[in-house]
Protein backbone atom coordinates (compact mmCIF):
# COMPACT_ATOMS: atom_id res chain seq x y z
CA UNK A 1 0.00 0.00 0.00
CA UNK A 2 2.67 2.41 1.31
CA UNK A 3 4.49 1.60 -2.43
CA UNK A 4 1.26 2.50 -4.54
CA UNK A 5 1.06 5.75 -2.36
CA UNK A 6 4.70 6.92 -3.00
CA UNK A 7 4.25 6.16 -6.90
CA UNK A 8 1.06 7.85 -7.43
CA UNK A 9 2.53 10.88 -5.24
CA UNK A 10 5.84 10.70 -7.53
CA UNK A 11 3.58 10.60 -10.68
CA UNK A 12 1.92 13.65 -9.56
CA UNK A 13 4.84 15.51 -8.95
CA UNK A 14 5.78 14.74 -12.44
CA UNK A 15 2.73 15.55 -14.23
CA UNK A 16 1.40 18.98 -12.13
CA UNK A 17 4.58 20.77 -13.20
CA UNK A 18 3.89 20.50 -16.59
CA UNK A 19 0.27 21.13 -15.95
CA UNK A 20 1.06 24.35 -14.52
CA UNK A 21 3.88 25.44 -16.83
CA UNK A 22 2.73 24.16 -20.18
CA UNK A 23 5.19 24.08 -23.17
CA UNK A 24 8.07 26.29 -22.07
CA UNK A 25 11.45 25.75 -23.73
CA UNK A 26 11.48 23.88 -27.24
CA UNK A 27 8.70 23.43 -28.53
CA UNK A 28 9.96 22.10 -32.04
CA UNK A 29 12.17 19.91 -33.56
CA UNK A 30 15.22 22.02 -34.72
CA UNK A 31 17.73 20.87 -37.43
CA UNK A 32 21.05 22.07 -38.25
CA UNK A 33 24.05 21.01 -40.38
CA UNK A 34 26.91 21.52 -37.99
CA UNK A 35 30.13 22.04 -39.67
CA UNK A 36 32.89 20.86 -37.11
CA UNK A 37 33.03 18.42 -34.07
CA UNK A 38 31.66 19.42 -31.04
CA UNK A 39 30.79 17.85 -27.89
CA UNK A 40 27.63 17.70 -25.29
CA UNK A 41 28.66 16.88 -22.07
CA UNK A 42 31.78 14.88 -22.25
CA UNK A 43 30.88 13.41 -25.56
CA UNK A 44 32.21 14.00 -28.59
CA UNK A 45 30.20 14.56 -31.95
CA UNK A 46 31.36 14.26 -35.46
CA UNK A 47 30.45 17.09 -38.30
CA UNK A 48 26.99 16.61 -39.54
CA UNK A 49 23.52 16.96 -39.61
CA UNK A 50 21.72 16.63 -36.25
CA UNK A 51 18.45 17.27 -35.39
CA UNK A 52 17.20 18.02 -31.39
CA UNK A 53 13.85 17.71 -30.27
CA UNK A 54 12.20 17.62 -26.90
CA UNK A 55 12.23 14.07 -24.41
CA UNK A 56 10.12 15.69 -21.65
CA UNK A 57 9.36 18.66 -19.72
CA UNK A 58 10.22 18.39 -15.57
CA UNK A 59 9.29 21.95 -13.72
CA UNK A 60 11.54 24.32 -15.39
CA UNK A 61 14.40 21.60 -17.05
CA UNK A 62 14.23 19.76 -19.75
CA UNK A 63 15.02 17.01 -21.80
CA UNK A 64 16.08 16.97 -25.13
CA UNK A 65 17.50 14.41 -27.58
CA UNK A 66 20.18 14.60 -29.91
CA UNK A 67 19.66 12.60 -33.46
CA UNK A 68 22.32 11.95 -35.83
CA UNK A 69 20.87 12.25 -39.76
CA UNK A 70 20.90 8.39 -40.26
CA UNK A 71 19.32 7.93 -36.89
CA UNK A 72 22.11 5.61 -35.66
CA UNK A 73 23.18 8.09 -33.01
CA UNK A 74 21.03 9.58 -30.19
CA UNK A 75 22.08 11.16 -27.11
CA UNK A 76 19.75 12.08 -24.57
CA UNK A 77 20.73 15.63 -22.18
CA UNK A 78 19.31 17.94 -19.88
CA UNK A 79 18.37 21.48 -19.99
CA UNK A 80 16.98 24.87 -18.59
CA UNK A 81 14.99 27.72 -19.70
CA UNK A 82 16.97 30.11 -21.45
CA UNK A 83 15.54 33.73 -22.87
CA UNK A 84 17.34 34.94 -26.01
CA UNK A 85 18.18 38.43 -27.41
CA UNK A 86 17.41 40.06 -30.32
CA UNK A 87 14.63 38.25 -33.20
CA UNK A 88 13.53 34.50 -32.55
CA UNK A 89 15.35 32.16 -35.19
CA UNK A 90 16.19 28.38 -35.10
CA UNK A 91 19.81 28.04 -33.95
CA UNK A 92 22.50 26.01 -32.31
CA UNK A 93 24.93 27.87 -29.93
CA UNK A 94 27.96 26.96 -29.28
CA UNK A 95 30.85 27.99 -27.03
CA UNK A 96 33.92 27.93 -28.59
CA UNK A 97 37.30 27.42 -26.96
CA UNK A 98 40.08 26.99 -29.27
CA UNK A 99 39.49 24.43 -31.57
CA UNK A 100 36.71 22.41 -29.19
CA UNK A 101 33.09 23.55 -29.14
CA UNK A 102 30.41 23.01 -26.57
CA UNK A 103 26.61 22.71 -27.60
CA UNK A 104 25.35 25.72 -25.33
CA UNK A 105 21.59 26.43 -26.48
CA UNK A 106 19.07 25.48 -28.48
CA UNK A 107 16.57 27.70 -30.00
CA UNK A 108 14.09 26.42 -32.30
CA UNK A 109 12.99 30.37 -33.90
CA UNK A 110 9.11 30.34 -32.41
CA UNK A 111 10.14 32.37 -29.09
CA UNK A 112 12.57 33.99 -27.93
CA UNK A 113 12.71 31.26 -25.06
CA UNK A 114 15.58 27.79 -25.85
CA UNK A 115 17.25 25.44 -23.57
CA UNK A 116 20.77 26.05 -22.16
CA UNK A 117 23.09 23.24 -21.13
CA UNK A 118 24.71 23.29 -18.17
CA UNK A 119 28.41 23.53 -18.61
CA UNK A 120 30.00 19.97 -18.63
CA UNK A 121 33.68 19.12 -16.87
CA UNK A 122 35.06 18.60 -20.29
CA UNK A 123 34.11 22.50 -20.90
CA UNK A 124 35.04 23.78 -18.02
CA UNK A 125 38.44 21.80 -18.36
CA UNK A 126 39.03 23.47 -21.73
CA UNK A 127 37.64 27.19 -20.38
CA UNK A 128 40.52 26.74 -17.26
CA UNK A 129 43.35 25.58 -20.05
CA UNK A 130 42.39 28.60 -21.81
CA UNK A 131 42.40 30.93 -19.22
CA UNK A 132 46.00 29.39 -18.26
CA UNK A 133 47.32 30.23 -21.94
CA UNK A 134 45.47 33.88 -21.78
CA UNK A 135 46.59 34.55 -18.40
CA UNK A 136 43.34 36.08 -17.87
CA UNK A 137 39.64 34.80 -17.82
CA UNK A 138 38.21 35.53 -21.19
CA UNK A 139 34.68 34.81 -22.13
CA UNK A 140 34.48 31.70 -25.50
CA UNK A 141 33.92 32.57 -28.69
CA UNK A 142 30.23 32.23 -29.07
CA UNK A 143 29.21 30.55 -32.22
CA UNK A 144 25.89 30.03 -33.61
CA UNK A 145 24.22 27.20 -36.11
CA UNK A 146 21.64 27.95 -38.08
CA UNK A 147 18.72 25.42 -37.58
CA UNK A 148 15.74 24.96 -39.16
CA UNK A 149 12.43 23.79 -37.31
CA UNK A 150 11.06 20.35 -38.51
CA UNK A 151 7.32 19.82 -37.96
Amino acid sequence: MKKQILSIVATLTLIIPMAIIGFAGLRARVSADVPFNFMIGDKEFKAGKYSIGRVNLVGTSETLILRGEDNREAFNFNTNNVYGKGEPSAKLVFNRYGNQYFLAQVFDGQSEQGSALLKSKAEREAAKKRDVITQNAVEPEVVAVVGQIQR
